[in-house]
């Protein structure tokens, strides 16, 4: 059984993800279950060193995969990937296996039938995703797969890559220098010649958008996976 996890962040604020990730799924013809009452993956208290209170959600949680018998779960925030593959087998035996959707989406590359997009794409590796759990090629070869994307490298990028500001709590404690963070790679964007910063972390992908709203440097921020469902004929 294969599990779409969509993670607090999609499911309340970025919920244009969630609906470019089921348009390709549909595409793809995959068959999935997603859960009606999803609560949290514990990252934020795993973060901040709230281990008892993780542990009472982790335990909820890979209960609830088991009685449903999930053997592989996808999911678009590496917050989600980075707790659920690594804070919880630091505690548990987990009997199934987890994957960003970029990871996932490139076993079926072949079967997707895509439109050219006109577009000057950079990619804005995430902490979590990256540094974290090492996944920095697979984003990047979705977008080689879309047709008519130019895509230039950030100066900044993979183990360097500068953070968007939003993780560990700073946007809600500390917006100020998450809006700073953020802006920084804006002007970086704009410096390299890029329209469009694609990330595949809903959390960067939000900040980053606040600080737009407030620069104004005409760069579009989306996630790669928006960018893909886009380019769907």
């Amino acid at each position: 059984m294969l599990l779409y996890w969509k993670g607090c962040m999609s499911r309340y604020r970025t919920k244009s993800i969630i609906e470019a990730i089921e348009k390709i799924l549909s595409y793809l013809n995959i068959k999935y279950i997603t859960l009606e009452d999803e609560g949290c993956c514990g990252s934020i208290l795993y973060r901040t060193g709230q281990i008892r209170d993780a542990l009472k959600i982790t335990e909820k949680n890979i209960e609830k995969f088991k009685s449903l018998g999930i053997k592989e779960i996808i999911t678009s925030c590496p917050g989600c990937l980075r707790t659920i593959s690594k804070d919880y087998s630091n505690y548990y035996n987990i009997s199934f296996k987890i994957y960003h959707f970029s990871q996932f989406l490139l076993k079926f590359k072949e079967l997707l039938k895509l439109k050219e997009l006109n577009a000057i794409v950079t990619y804005h590796d995430p902490c979590h995703l990256g540094r974290h759990v090492g996944v920095f090629d697979e984003p990047r070869e979705v977008l080689a797969n879309i047709p008519g994307l130019k895509f230039i490298e950030f100066e900044r990028t993979a183990h360097n890559a500068w953070c968007c500001g939003a993780g560990a709590g700073v946007m809600s404690g500390f917006p100020e220098l998450a809006r700073f963070a953020a802006t920084e790679r804006l002007k970086e964007a704009k410096g390299i010649g890029a329209n469009y910063i694609s990330s595949t972390c809903p959390f960067c992908e939000l900040n980053l958008k606040r600080a737009e709203d407030v620069a104004k440097l005409g760069i579009e921020i989306g996630d790669i996976l928006q960018l893909l469902e886009k380019s769907l004929r």
